[in-house]
């Protein structure tokens, strides 16, 4: 495996994270989107949407990137959630990682660095949002632990894709991974 890194991520990495996020989105949800949010997302658009991040961060925000090699490999968003069938627990936003780099730990690195923050910003459970039919996703989460603990609609504005929630009632479990 190649050597990488994690970090913290910084206004700076707001262009390579947006060119990052659109390519695994595209990739990740090719035969599950609608055409209409493939025509919809585009960079400019997530740039947007991480200068907003930055710019307004949640509560317990954090916002960690994997890097092989100096080049950005996936991300991870975690925060307080907004959604209110999350309930009380803290929600991992995104976790995405480039094809590329699939198998290879990142992952679960990223996603252990998301648990140890929320766990310092108070947070006692986490979930996370899984589209419908994404099933590499869904082995991902199961296999570290995570159990069903509802669905929903995201009312996103690209796209009103249906979701499980998948839960660590304890955020110790996931943050050890």
């Amino acid at each position: 495996m190649p050597a990488f890194s994690l970090r913290e991520a910084a206004p700076e990495d707001i262009d390579e994270l947006a060119r990052l996020h659109v390519a695994i989105w595209r990739e990740t949800y090719c035969k599950l989107a609608p055409a209409e949010a493939f025509a919809a997302l585009d960079v400019q658009r997530r740039k947007a949407f991480w200068q907003d991040k930055f710019d307004h961060p949640a509560v317990g925000q954090g916002i960690f990137l994997a890097e092989v090699n100096g080049k950005l490999a996936g991300f991870c968003l975690a925060s307080a959630s907004s959604n209110p069938d999350f309930g009380e627990m803290a929600e991992i936003k995104f976790l995405y990682v480039s094809g590329d780099f699939k198998r290879q730990g990142l992952g679960k690195r990223l996603i252990s660095k998301a648990a140890q923050h929320l766990i310092t910003a108070g947070y006692r459970s986490v979930g996370l949002g899984v589209v419908e039919g994404n099933e590499p996703a869904i082995r991902f989460y199961s296999a570290l632990g995570g159990r069903e603990a509802g669905r929903y609609t995201d009312s996103g504005p690209i796209w009103r894709s249906r979701n499980i929630i998948y839960a660590w009632p304890d955020i110790t479990l996931l943050s050890a991974v």
